[in-house]
């Protein structure tokens, strides 16, 4: 599998924002279950938390995959609300899209960053996608025992814990948006698991 490491030249959020969910809307047997595009506040991820757990409880799903696609979307939400760059109006803008298909879940989220630090992510994004299980849970351990918690070197205790409970690769892109400022967004797949194996 290639690493990601895209740049893409002067697209707006809402462009961005369309062509994820055009994306999922295109294949066959995609459902998008939950899909948001503006201002993150805690209570907004409160609610998304909320939504996405009644949704995946009312799917039947088995509940070591609800706890990894949860804990996945909590990490990924306050990434936004918390290391999201503030926009022209001081605010932390983001999108977030919840799909599924009959073998996997796929959970995007898009947030603004600086150039300064979207040129630094795609390293250490593309060092975590190459460790296998054992190298992250002892990355995991590591990060967590320093008190090493911030996500603005790019690949933090967050990106860490996505990656293990997805168990494959993050797909990442950054979309230009100006000279200084990138759209950084990622997409987790989650495989659902055949339930002899739950």
């Amino acid at each position: 599998m290639p690493e990601s490491e895209q740049i893409n030249i002067e697209l707006d959020y809402e462009e961005i924002y369309k062509s994820v969910l055009h994306k999922y809307a295109a294949q066959e047997n995609r459902t998008i279950l939950i899909s948001h595009r503006g201002v993150f506040s805690q209570d907004l991820v409160n609610s998304l938390l909320d939504a996405s757990e009644s949704i995946l409880i009312s799917s039947n799903e088995k509940k070591p995959l609800i706890r990894r696609i949860f804990s996945i979307l909590l990490e990924g939400l306050q990434n936004i609300r918390i290391h999201g760059d503030l926009d022209e109006k001081n605010q932390k803008n983001g999108l977030v899209i919840l799909a599924k298909d009959e073998n996997s879940y796929r959970i995007t989220f898009g947030n603004r960053v600086q150039k300064i630090r979207a040129e630094k992510m795609p390293e250490k994004l593309n060092q975590l996608n190459r460790l296998n299980e054992e190298e992250l849970k002892s990355l995991y351990f590591k990060v967590l025992s320093n008190g090493i918690i911030s996500n603005k070197s790019g690949a933090g205790l967050g990106f860490i814990t996505m990656r293990m409970k997805s168990k494959l690769p993050l797909d990442f892109s950054f979309y230009a948006i100006s000279e200084d400022n990138f759209i950084f967004v990622v997409e987790i797949t989650v495989n659902r698991p055949n339930e002899l194996f739950l």
